[in-house]
């Protein structure tokens, strides 16, 4: 792998906050210098195609005490020429390099003075985000990245190094295929190294992804997706494990994807734990295009010579199959999944060769056995046709093979809910107490290892009538379907009496009685019968008689409905536009014209009670007989005629005015309630003669016109 170029710039400056995403992983180490200077050493790594930006510029590392209190920050400028690809190397040569996996590394150095002070020192850097894709944690994207590094007392002291890891882990490893890994670091110091998985670290996330300075600790681990994701599980498959003594790692990873994987190395110095450096980094799991050979055919064929290969490997492969490896070689065939027709029973070896051709080809093998057999599956099964309750299904087991025996044998019981009931006795009883469509399968195994499968179909019929019938009541003279069943076209229906219905033989027919009629239904079905009587009642409607005091008004009048019933106590009055309430028994009634009102009581079923009544409006002249203006009043507040106004029970529209005897107009009036109280401007009036001119429109749209005089009276 090429070195990666190093650069180094301390400054303070104000810092800029980037979105930043797919971090892969870093390391932070630290070599002692002497005279309380230390050499800092941050390693980041990005993927190729997502991280954006490249990386950071400036990069802040903060420096904390032992109870992380925030004590200086190296802010570390990035030199773009010290990004380096890193390369992909795969262990075995047949396989090929996945596309789209990539990771850029850098690395940012710094010295600074680092005096003993008692808990000593935490290195940190953070930044957000990991890559979207990761699998084993949860929330990814917004999963930042905490790379640490502490500084002991005991290691200020003793001005000592930390532990440099030897190589960074593959890009990319392929699945199925096993992880042997030297992931072993050197110790300049020569302190004895404890290598283990540890959870990486959260850190900064999507709201602040690049906090200048780091944020302060303790920090949480990321979470696993736990199952089936821990710290014993990180990659599926073959658990990834690491020798605590040589850092070797081991594994197959089953899954495609991306996966957080974090190392933790322990340095201990004469019994006593001196530092630890954390690692954290990412396993891009691809498929490698390695040729497999892989296949399914049961080990054991029973009753034919004509056996179906499936081939499990991909399509795009070419492939050659034996069918009788080590016999007869001349048996093969290159289709993708063949069937094969064998010229015997027997036991055959068969073999299949992926990419046959290619020097990195892979081959599979299996043997199966071949064999005739005289097994046969079959019971006798006793059910009731109809329950309602607790029944019994038992079956008797009559399978047989002369040949070898019959070795075992399982009954499956599936009800209407799919409920599946076991059982491996020779003779099985159900208990059961859903009636419904079951279907009974027995499975028998002979002594060969051979196994035939019969199902046996079953009905228990449940009640017939889905619920009780429930009696009628009609007015004489209607009709009226029984039921609202269509019914069961499996089931057979009888009414009686024949009288007065449709038909006798339907589950709804209509009846048209009467009389007051009972009616009894029997259904069947097979052995089943049930029976159930409802009775069609003729209602008495009862009498109604409606009135209305008086029958005959004037226009503007009001006349008094009144309705009688001896059956029921609802009504129901139109027209209602002119009744003060058209559901009430003694609505008041306000026609302006002649106006027939009906009456309706609902009763017993659908039967109801109707009446009518007739209120006239007679016609009037639109004269002073029945517009009304006087031709005096008094106003002194004696509550007596202290008022001017019109009086007319036929008038709709109204205007009138009066005037003082120099022909001033003192009043003017454009609604009926409108009123003279012998004032003007606020003034009282003088006792004396006044003019006034009145025009009205009355019902039925006649007018009147008067002119006169009003005395006014003190």
């Amino acid at each position: 792998m090429n070195r990666l170029a190093f650069c180094l710039f301390l400054f303070l400056a104000p810092l800029s906050r980037l979105s930043a995403t797919h971090i892969v992983g870093g390391e932070l180490t630290y070599k002692c210098l002497g005279n309380d200077l230390y050499e800092i050493t941050l390693t980041v790594y990005r993927d190729c195609y997502t991280g954006v930006p490249w990386f950071d510029n400036p990069a802040a590392v903060g420096i904390f005490d032992s109870s992380y209190n925030l004590l200086q920050v190296l802010t570390l400028v990035w030199d773009p020429s010290s990004n380096d690809t890193l390369p992909i190397v795969l262990s075995n040569p047949c396989l090929t390099v996945p596309p789209d996996v990539c990771a850029h590394g850098t690395r940012y150095v710094a010295v600074v003075n680092l005096p003993f002070q008692p808990g000593g020192y935490n290195v940190v850097y953070q930044r957000c985000c990991r890559n979207q894709l990761i699998r084993n944690i949860v929330s990814p994207l917004a999963t930042g990245i905490t790379i640490i590094s502490t500084i002991s007392e005991k290691a200020l002291l003793q001005c000592n190094n930390s532990i440099v890891f030897n190589q960074w882990p593959p890009v990319a490893i392929c699945i199925h295929e096993p992880i042997d890994f030297d992931h072993s670091a050197t110790d300049p110091d020569g302190d004895s190294l404890v290598y283990y998985l540890c959870t990486p670290l959260q850190g900064a996330d999507s709201l602040m992804p690049l906090p200048q300075p780091p944020n302060p600790g303790p920090y949480e681990e990321v979470v696993w997706k736990d199952p089936p994701y821990n710290l014993s599980n990180v990659l599926s498959g073959d658990p990834l494990s690491i020798d605590p003594l040589t850092g070797f790692i081991t594994g197959i990873p089953a899954t495609i994807g991306n996966f957080v994987v974090g190392v933790c190395v322990d340095e201990y110095r004469d019994d006593s734990l001196i530092s630890t450096t954390r690692r954290d980094f990412q396993y891009n799991v691809s498929q490698c295009g390695k040729p497999v050979s892989a296949f399914f055919v049961p080990e054991l064929i029973c009753d034919t010579l004509a056996v179906n290969f499936l081939n499990q490997g991909q399509n795009n492969y070419d492939y050659k199959w034996y069918f009788d490896w080590g016999g007869d070689d001349s048996s093969v065939s290159t289709a993708y999944s063949p069937t094969f027709t064998y010229p015997d029973t027997g036991f055959y070896t068969i073999a299949l060769i992926a990419e046959p051709d290619d020097p990195c080809r892979d081959t599979s093998f299996q043997t199966i056995h071949v064999v005739s057999t005289e097994l046969v599956a079959d019971a006798d099964v006793d059910f009731p046709l109809c329950s309602n309750g607790d029944f019994i299904i038992s079956a008797t087991d009559k399978s047989e093979d002369p040949a070898t025996g019959i070795a075992s044998r399982l009954w499956e019981l599936t009800a209407p809910d799919n409920t599946v009931y076991l059982s491996d006795e020779v003779d099985p009883v159900f208990q059961l107490s859903a009636a419904g469509d079951y279907v009974l399968s027995l499975t028998v195994t002979s002594g060969n290892g051979c196994t035939k499968t019969r199902q046996f179909p079953i009905s228990v019929q449940g009640q017939l009538l889905d619920s009780p019938l429930n009696d009628l009541t009609i007015c004489a003279g209607d009709s009226i379907a029984l039921t609202s069943d269509g019914g069961n076209p499996m089931y057979q229906y009888q009414w009686s009496p024949s009288t007065a219905l449709s038909s006798t033989s339907i589950a709804n027919p209509v009846a048209f009685p009467s009389v007051t009629t009972s009616y009894i239904l029997t259904v069947s079905y097979d052995e089943c019968i049930e029976q159930d009587t409802l009775t069609v009642a003729i209602a008495d409607p009862g009498t109604i008689s409606a009135t209305a005091t008086p029958a005959s008004i004037l226009p503007g009048s009001t006349s008094q409905l009144e309705a009688m019933s001896t059956s029921g106590s609802v009504f129901i009055w139109e027209p209602a536009s002119t009744l003060s309430d058209a559901n009430i028994w003694n609505p008041v009634a306000s026609p302006l014209v002649t106006t027939t009102y009906f009456v309706t009581v609902p009763v017993a079923g659908s039967c109801v009670l109707r009446d009518t009544v007739i209120v006239e409006v007679r016609s009037v002249n639109c004269d002073d007989i029945y517009v009304f203006f006087p031709t005096a009043f008094s106003p002194n507040g004696d509550n007596q005629n202290d008022q001017l106004k019109l009086e007319s029970a036929i008038v709709t529209e109204v205007y009138w005015v009066v005037y003082n005897r120099w022909g001033e107009k003192v009043f003017e009036a454009n609604a009926l309630d409108d009123a003279w109280d012998g004032t003007f401007r606020g003034d009282p009036q003088p006792a004396e003669t006044y003019g006034y001119y009145l025009k009205a429109r009355c019902v039925g749209g006649t007018e009147y016109e008067e002119k006169g005089n009003v005395t006014l009276l003190r």
